[in-house]
């Protein structure tokens, strides 16, 4: 989403800033200075100083609305941005972060709303219809984003935030062609930082024998998602090497068609061409029905892991896993905790296995509940101790984690808990996942709402029982 301060330092001489009192515009040009480079909390101070001797000025509240937003401090965000559309009614991009930040806390349908209000107030900020398309693509309107995307690349056409958010849009919908197309995007985003070799990117042209270099990019699920390529491009004539984190380095070690693994930060092998793993279906051109689907394709090393315990009067061994890494940008929507879970402990003869590693692996003991859900994570390694532990399970049930890409790759029956607002390759609507035919995905109803999904699976869980 787009957010910006009212005003930047640059353009903070006009009439307005001239008419504060001399400490409130000094507090202000530094909390500029200071957000700017990312330094929140002296932001925060200074904009609150300047706020004291000037409590209704409308950019020094929107500023502070946008400082506090980026320390996740959303009510205070919210109702900075409130107080200053109290005083100036008119100003179109305090009705747009107001919308930003109602989006961020699930209040879409307001949100839709603050971002129309800004659009009807200055036709020509794009800013608010680029903020618009993203609660519209939240909302699983992806026909009616895709096109506010096409409307603000007209206007904008080199910009990076567009053309990805309208890459997932496309990818949600199940345009795999075009949507591939344009995460390419991602290499011009500050999250990733795109790789150079001397070596050309693979174009799909019959390999004959070449020595293909296939590197990881992102997270542990996004690899395990994207390994199913290997074993396509040694179809292709590729002669596969796979870099990928240490921590999969085992269990992937007996992917088909896999000649050599490295981990990262290994020394580079010789090879003739490369490719980034998530560009691999772009550069195999496929669409949704023709993506490598057969699964298993993951099968771990016969030494790993370690027998499973299971008590007397078992009829289903039930993995579970809570809650995703804590710095993925969309962890507060994916992550659970594990109350939730523990309703299934009440179903006779269903044993429930902790599958959680992390800090969010703690919650077992928090909550005291070590009886009804025994540790399994712990004793595991790697992931390959991981996956041998699995298969030794009937069900897993999963927040959108490596865990759940892990059990659909192992091809072991998989019950996903998806948000409102999911991972572009949940897609949207559909119950099942073109990427893992073992996998049934239980998705909100309503943003933040967790009843319905877990209501959903104890029914399905009892029936199965």
């Amino acid at each position: 989403m787009k957010e910006k301060a009212a005003d930047k330092l640059e353009e903070s001489k006009s009439s307005w800033i001239e008419q504060l009192p001399p400490d409130a515009r000094r507090a202000f040009e530094q909390a500029v200075r200071h957000h700017s480079a990312g330094r929140y909390d002296e932001a925060v101070n200074l904009y609150s100083m300047a706020l004291s001797i000037a409590p209704d000025n409308p950019v020094i509240l929107t500023n502070l609305g946008v400082a506090l937003r980026s320390q996740d401090k959303l009510k205070a965000s919210e109702m900075c941005y409130r107080r200053s559309i109290a005083v100036n009614p008119d100003a179109p991009g305090s009705w747009s972060n107001l919308g930003n930040v109602l989006r961020r806390v699930g209040r879409l349908k307001e949100s839709v709303a603050c971002h129309r209000k800004a659009v009807e107030l200055d036709r020509k900020f794009i800013d608010a219809y680029y903020n618009l398309a993203l609660v519209l693509q939240d909302m699983g309107r992806l026909d009616e984003s895709i096109k506010l995307f096409d409307f603000c690349l007209k206007h904008k056409p080199g910009s990076v935030n567009i053309n990805w958010d309208r890459a997932l849009a496309l990818l949600s919908k199940g345009d795999f062609l075009n949507g591939f197309e344009g995460y390419e995007y991602r290499w011009q985003r500050e999250e990733l930082r795109e790789r150079h070799f001397r070596q050309p990117l693979w174009d799909g042209t019959p390999l004959e024998g070449s020595r293909i270099y296939l590197y990881t990019e992102q997270g542990f699920g996004d690899t395990l998602n994207f390994c199913r390529y290997v074993s396509e491009v040694a179809r292709a004539g590729g002669r596969v090497i796979l870099e990928c984190q240490s921590e999969l380095k085992s269990l992937l070690k007996g992917l088909d068609g896999l000649e050599q693994i490295l981990s990262a930060g290994d020394p580079l092998p010789e090879f003739d061409v490369q490719a980034p793993l998530m560009s691999l279906p772009r550069i195999m051109k496929h669409e949704i029905d023709s993506i490598p689907s057969e699964c298993p394709y993951i099968k771990p090393p016969s030494q790993a892991g370690f027998p499973v315990h299971v008590p007397a009067g078992t009829v289903k061994k039930v993995g579970i896993a809570w809650a995703g890494k804590p710095t993925h940008k969309n962890d507060h929507n994916r992550s659970i905790g594990i109350e939730p879970f523990l309703s299934f402990s009440r179903v006779p003869g269903v044993t429930l296995y902790s599958l959680q590693k992390g800090p969010e692996s703690g919650q077992r003991e928090k909550h005291s509940c070590g009886m009804l859900v025994r540790e399994l994570a712990g004793g595991c390694e790697d992931f390959a101790d991981t996956a041998k532990v699995m298969l030794q399970l009937d069900l897993v049930i999963t927040v959108d984690t490596a865990v759940a890409h892990l059990a659909g790759a192992l091809g072991l029956p998989v019950w996903v808990a998806v948000p409102y607002n999911p991972d572009w390759r949940w897609m949207r609507s559909r119950t099942d996942s073109p990427w893992y035919p073992s996998m049934t995905l239980f998705r909100q109803k309503t943003p933040g709402k967790w009843d319905d999904v877990f209501d959903s699976m104890l029914k399905r869980l009892r029936k199965e029982i």
